[in-house]
């Protein structure tokens, strides 16, 4: 999966904007887009990009349990943006919204099915 391929922010708007229905991953978009929006990095353009500088952050596979334990080392007052916007990337492991987290499976792999969903 190359990143480039990932959902690009046009399209998280697109969809946001023309889909009327009411599905999971309607509401995982919202939740990336949320995600992305709040990211504190300026030079972040795309979500991709704030999937490989999470990559750098937390140096190990971007899976549930590696992401809140990164998110429990931030500092409220220094990284409120950041723990906002991985408050957001979280809530996308419960994909079903059934309250059961996916812990194994990779952010990435998140976005890649979010991304064919909308793509085909």
């Amino acid at each position: 999966m190359h990143r480039d391929k990932l959902i690009t922010f046009a399209e998280l708007i697109n969809v946001l904007e023309n889909d009327s229905t009411d599905n999971n991953y309607k509401s995982a978009v919202d939740n990336l887009l949320e995600a992305f929006t709040d990211w504190p990095t300026q030079d972040i353009e795309e979500p991709s990009e704030m999937v490989c500088e999470l990559k750098l952050q937390v140096k190990e596979k971007l899976t549930f349990d590696n992401l809140d334990k990164y998110l429990k080392r931030l500092e409220p007052d220094k990284d409120f943006w950041e723990i906002e916007s991985l408050k957001s990337l979280l809530e996308l492991f419960d994909f079903e919204q059934n309250k059961t987290v996916d812990k194994d499976i990779e952010l990435e792999i998140i976005i890649d099915r979010i991304t064919k969903h909308y793509r085909k």
